[in-house]
């Protein structure tokens, strides 16, 4: 932002990146070099290539969110329609993604073959995965391109990684389930597939020259809608205003759906509108259910960690399982007079928008502590405990939907590197410290109760009582308002 003020670079500037460098080297060099190259890491298991697929498959959703090729709006809007060379203006686009997938996949591969190798590690072995972790990061970003350039082909693809996350966590639960699987070691492994990854490497940089070659035929409204939504992520992050990315994502999701038709949910009048909306919202996202799948497994193979890790990742996500309908409560704030033509009241809108997301998180905690308990991990009525629980994460779900960061906190925090406003903090932790405090018997029995010890009834007892002390409070806190306010 300094050099694009000022319009060259100074020595100032050059200082301060620089001393940003060092700092950032100082900070993360030794934990990066930990989780990047262990040490010891025993008998090689199968969470190592399945952290690294995920890796991977997080790296492609980024890309398909943010492009990959995309130009500053201020291009967009001037030089885009204007007669000047398409390639030389994405040029700086595509490199910057296949220098982020190299980089990426260099860290992705030097870390599984870190936890692959047993003994010292050969230099074959590093260079063999090296140029495997760029190889696959480079079709990842390639499938990216691909997908910006067909829409209906990056839908499949979207689909395809989602079913892929799942399927690569149920995998781990699976093993985790049959008290592990240790993957084989073969020496010789690396030698036989370092010229195989040469050769891949090869076709990918011939594939990235081909795709730069074609950038003068690339679709001018495709880089256009890329950089309005880059551009709406910029000014999320600068504004410290996170709300706006869920809206920006779920505008860019509506765009480009043609041909939805009216659904018998809402014309056979069976179900509250509200609640049809929900349902209608869920079944035209079912990439989203087959992550929720995934992430249901993902305690299941952290169970064998800390206490304190696995109650964080059955809160977050059952927390992420009841937001799935999040963009309906967005919408009710931003368009008031639709509930009010529909004669609803606050009471009744909060009473309809519980429904959905409770029962998504019933069944997501009913998945999850199932597993645990098939694990050998729990035992007693867990199942009664997940239903009792899952209200409570309806509550806190409904609780961070219609918060943003801007409406809780505008308090500056000083740091040595400037103000901070207060809201982006307790944005993030807005919604789980309501599931925090609303599933604490979940929590505790958790801590202290491991099988073969049987949960006692009592702890169902006492957080069907905490999920109805949320939904009262909720529903009397909206008794007293009007829509819209």
């Amino acid at each position: 932002m300094r050099i694009a003020a000022v319009g060259r670079v100074d020595p100032s500037s050059v200082y301060c990146v620089l001393l940003a460098i060092g700092m950032a080297v100082a900070l993360v060099w030794k934990p990066l070099v930990g989780v990047v190259w262990p040490t010891g890491t025993g008998q090689p298991s199968i969470l190592a290539p399945v952290g690294a697929a995920l890796v991977l498959l997080a790296f492609f959703g980024v890309l398909r969110q943010l492009g990959p090729v995309v130009v500053s709006r201020g291009d967009a809007t001037w030089l885009l329609p204007a007669p000047v060379p398409r390639r030389t203006l994405l040029t700086p686009a595509l490199l910057l993604t296949a220098c982020a997938a190299t980089v990426l996949g260099g860290m992705v591969g030097l870390s599984l073959a870190g936890r692959l190798t047993e003994g010292p590690a050969t230099a074959t072995a590093i260079l063999a995965g090296l140029a495997g972790g760029v190889v696959a990061a480079l079709l990842v970003a390639l499938l990216a391109l691909h997908g910006q350039r067909h829409p209906r082909t990056g839908r499949t693809l979207d689909v395809v990684a989602a079913g892929t996350g799942a399927a690569l966590v149920a995998a781990a639960a699976a093993a985790q389930l049959a008290g592990g699987y240790a993957l084989p070691v073969d020496p010789p492994a690396a030698s036989t597939g370092l010229p195989l990854a040469g050769v891949a490497l090869a076709l990918d940089v011939a594939a990235v020259g081909w795709a730069w070659w074609r950038l003068d035929g690339w679709p001018t409204h495709r880089v256009a809608e890329a950089s309005a939504t880059t551009g709406a992520y910029a000014d999320a992050a600068y504004a410290v205003e996170p709300s706006f990315l869920s809206e920006q994502s779920a505008r860019r999701y509506w765009r480009g759906r043609t041909g939805i038709r009216a659904s018998r949910l809402l014309r056979a009048r069976r179900l509250p509108p509200l609640v049809a909306q929900d349902l209608l919202h869920v079944r035209r996202k079912p990439g989203r259910l087959a992550w929720l799948v995934g992430t249901a497994l993902a305690p299941t193979v952290v169970a064998d960690g800390p206490t304190w890790l696995l109650i964080a990742v059955l809160l977050i996500g059952v927390l992420a399982a009841a937001s799935l309908t999040g963009e309906s409560t967005h919408a009710d704030a931003s368009n008031p007079a639709v509930l009010r033509l529909l004669g609803l009241t606050t009471l009744q809108v909060r009473a309809q928008r519980l429904v959905v997301p409770t029962g998504i998180a019933v069944l997501w905690l009913l998945a999850a502590l199932g597993v645990l308990q098939a694990a050998g991990g729990l035992a007693g009525p867990w199942w009664a405990l997940g239903v009792a629980a899952g209200p409570s994460a309806a509550v806190a779900a409904l609780y961070r939907a219609k918060m943003s960061a801007a409406s809780i906190g505008n308090v500056f925090v000083d740091t040595p590197l400037g103000a901070f406003p207060s809201g982006m903090l307790l944005w993030l932790a807005n919604g789980v410290d309501v599931v925090a405090v609303l599933t604490l018997p979940v929590s505790i029995g958790l801590a202290t109760v491991h099988a073969p010890e049987a949960l006692g009834w009592n702890w169902v007892l006492a957080q069907a009582a905490a999920s109805a002390a949320g939904c009262l409070l909720l529903l009397r806190r909206s008794a007293a308002g009007t829509v819209g306010v």
